[in-house]
């Protein structure tokens, strides 16, 4: 039972926490006409501008479906990320009992399993580069452009394509949907093995100044794994505390 509940909390932890500019001279074509070299850093000043991760939010209704793993199913969430990167999750059954909560405040992570009454801790970047995630997941997940070289991209239609080099071991692969103004799939490839991980971003949805993906699908090919988090109702904005209170449950380490 440990290692099935470990087994859906890492997949929890990979679609749910924190984690993921010069312009090449190019005469390829985009819509409306204009070239790369004249609209490219217009373009992506205009998809940073809604980006919503250095805000902060609050996710007041979700779901989160997993695939794939241990613990497959579909479980209610809500969730605060606050403007310091401090993170708050709840994962809820059905009658909307929590059976886990996720906690990232600064360096410190923990889940907290209801149901089996263990605190599972850790420190994040350990957690993330176990998992061979960039330290800026949080952005990579919601689909935010993330600070990257631009220089290398090619056009495709509406689409441009930015493929940056992370560290030594990784590689992303950023699709911007210039229609959308916002990043559609973003591709993580780390060398030397055949894992991969995939997020595609749908369903575009504005509130205010903010605008987002409200579909937004995980695909992790060496596990085979995939989850889905759909965000029904968000808020811009979050500046307050998440205080890092663990129950006196055991304890076990991520």
């Amino acid at each position: 039972m440990r290692e099935r509940v470990k087994t859906g909390v890492i997949a929890l932890l990979i679609v749910l926490m924190a984690g993921c500019s010069a312009t090449r001279k190019k005469r390829t074509v985009v819509p409306g006409g204009m070239t790369t070299d004249a609209s490219m850093v217009t373009i992506i000043n205009g998809v940073r501008n809604f980006n919503i991760t250095e805000k902060g939010f609050v996710i007041k209704r979700g779901r989160i479906e997993l695939e794939g793993t241990e613990t497959d199913g579909s479980f209610g969430l809500n969730a605060r990320l606050n403007s310091k990167g401090d993170f708050f999750a709840s994962v809820r059954g059905p009658l909307g009992i929590e059976l886990v909560r996720i906690l990232a405040v600064g360096n410190d992570i923990a889940m907290i399993d209801r149901i089996n009454r263990t605190v599972y801790v850790g420190k994040k970047d350990a957690v993330l580069l176990k998992n061979g995630m960039p330290a800026d997941f949080m952005k990579t997940v919601f689909g935010d452009l993330p600070v990257v070289d631009y220089s290398n991209y090619t056009t495709n239609g509406n689409k441009i394509i930015i493929t940056a080099k992370g560290d030594s071991n990784l590689e992303q692969e950023i699709t911007v949907c210039s229609d959308e103004l916002k990043v559609c799939r973003e591709r993580l490839a780390y060398t030397g093995s055949n894992r991969e991980i995939i997020l595609d971003f749908s369903n575009f949805m504005s509130s205010g100044e903010i605008r987002y993906a409200s579909d937004i699908m995980l695909t992790e090919t060496k596990r085979k794994m995939r989850v889905k988090l759909s965000i029904d109702d968000i808020v811009s904005g979050y500046n307050n505390d998440i205080e890092f209170t663990l129950p006196a449950y055991k304890r076990d380490t991520l």
